[in-house]
């Protein structure tokens, strides 16, 4: 597969990798070094609020590709298919495919387990490691409260829209829900199509409920950047501590009135951030 098309100065091309793995790549006359994105638990690439990409492009040659079960990508029927070191390696592929040799490499939520498998893994090809909403699993991980877990799960609603705006509630303030509202409806009219099968959400589960990555936290020397929300309900903010306190040399950023979105809620200040702290 191999699409192509320039709107405004910036390039997306999408291809297909043998194994399976959708990705596109998003560039501008001013891209420099790849940056990767990680989506987390259910969530296509097209979850990337479209803006925070074309802004990322500006400066970097953004990858972002769909996790395995979602969007364009292969479905594993077998739940047990799905793992977060099955995960990284699709990443790997990708890579590859594209034949990028270093690059930057940013996860979000449960994407930021898969990155941190792969920075594991592949720890010769990773620059810099950025980490937003997420946890390294295991000791390090501290629970959201049953009541969230359980509405997180099983998210109410008749119709897609309807789980959408469920789960997006879930994750934001009443305020900055309103707020947000014209990225969530952009987020619904470009992945609405392509929803995330149960199937493969219990494999998403599966593989987020069986990673650990704490021990090998203090083998890190790559630089890396800890972002997390104050307020964040879903991946409580002990999390991202847990991590900086493990990952020796990282840099812990903290924001008040944030919550499990940070490059939603404040999307200009993540990427001015991101751009910051992958400058080399």
């Amino acid at each position: 597969m191999n699409k192509s098309a320039n709107v405004s100065s910036i390039v997306i091309v999408e291809h297909k990798t043998e194994g399976g793995i959708f990705y596109r790549t998003t560039t501008t006359p001013t891209s420099g070094n790849y940056l990767v994105l990680v989506m987390g638990y259910g969530g296509s690439l097209r979850i990337w609020p479209a803006t925070f990409v074309n802004k990322l492009a500006r400066t970097f040659k953004v990858i972002t590709y769909d996790n395995r079960g979602t969007g364009l990508s292969i479905i594993p029927e077998n739940p047990e298919e799905y793992t977060i070191k099955a995960m990284a390696d699709d990443l790997h592929e990708v890579v590859k495919a594209l034949g990028v040799a270093k690059h930057h490499l940013l996860g979000y939520s449960m994407g930021g387990c898969i990155a941190l498998q792969y920075a594991r893994d592949y720890q010769e090809q990773v620059k810099s490691l950025f980490l937003i909403s997420t946890t390294a699993g295991g000791t390090f991980y501290a629970k959201p409260n049953k009541e969230i877990s359980d509405a997180l799960a099983a998210p109410e609603g008749k119709t897609l829209w309807d789980i959408y705006m469920s789960t997006f509630r879930l994750m934001y303030s009443p305020e900055a829900f309103e707020r947000c509202m014209p990225t969530f409806k952009a987020i619904y009219d470009v992945s609405n199509l392509l929803p995330t099968r149960p199937l493969a959400l219990a494999g998403h589960s599966h593989a987020f409920k069986n990673f650990d990555g704490s021990s090998y936290l203090a083998d890190f020397n790559m630089p890396t950047t800890i972002l997390a929300g104050k307020e964040d309900r879903l991946m409580p903010v002990k999390n991202s501590e847990n991590l900086a306190a493990n990952i020796a040399g990282s840099n812990l950023v903290l924001w008040d009135d944030c919550e499990h979105g940070p490059h939603i809620q404040e999307e200009d200040a993540v990427v001015q951030l991101i751009s910051d702290s992958c400058s080399s």
